[in-house]
């Protein structure tokens, strides 16, 4: 019986510590750059995706975060790069990737998963890219992550993986910024 109890209170102990930012933070990588730049971003010539897929993802890049830096304040500038001067007394954040998998949707993956209970709601379009975070002073790559999405129920297209996509990069940098 004291073995159970025991075991139960260590259960509810580990439940509130993990759900809670006491035991598991997030490491506040970009907390202090006021601006940010983003790079289009390179399409290899393996990866079947065409040369528009760069500066699009760039494109939406910036839109996302000027939308998250209004509403939480992450950064005073977001530009894409070559587009306008960064006054100077701002550390810059760099960010650039490279474009990994562009897929359309299809008709046959479509009917396909109708027949999987639950899979005709189910996205056949993804994009994925590989994202670097670079100090532009010293060219040091501070994080590095990959992200891929897809489409959601009714836009099953490759342009609204992309817009997810970029929103999960500024999610990313809001939890490393912010550190929610």
């Amino acid at each position: 019986m004291k073995v159970k109890g025991f075991v139960g209170i260590s259960l509810i102990l580990a439940l509130l510590l993990g759900t809670s930012g006491i035991a598991v933070g997030a490491e506040l990588f970009f907390k202090d750059y006021g601006a940010a730049v983003v790079q289009e971003f390179e399409v290899p010539p393996n990866v079947p995706a065409p040369d528009s897929a760069g500066p699009t993802i760039a494109e939406k890049v910036v839109y996302q975060l000027r939308r998250y830096s209004q509403k939480f304040g992450l950064f005073d500038i977001v530009v894409k790069e070559g587009t306008r001067e960064i006054p100077a007394g701002k550390k810059v954040l760099l960010i650039k990737g490279e474009v990994k998998e562009y897929t359309r949707p299809t008709v046959r993956r479509r009917i396909f998963r109708s027949f999987i209970p639950g899979g005709e709601y189910t996205s056949t379009a993804a994009f994925a890219a590989h994202y670097q975070f670079i100090d532009n002073e010293s060219g040091k790559v501070i994080y590095e992550t990959d992200l891929r999405t897809t489409g959601h129920f009714e836009q099953d297209t490759v342009d609204y993986a992309m817009e997810r996509n970029a929103e999960a990069v500024a999610k990313v940098i809001y939890r490393h910024k912010i550190g929610k």
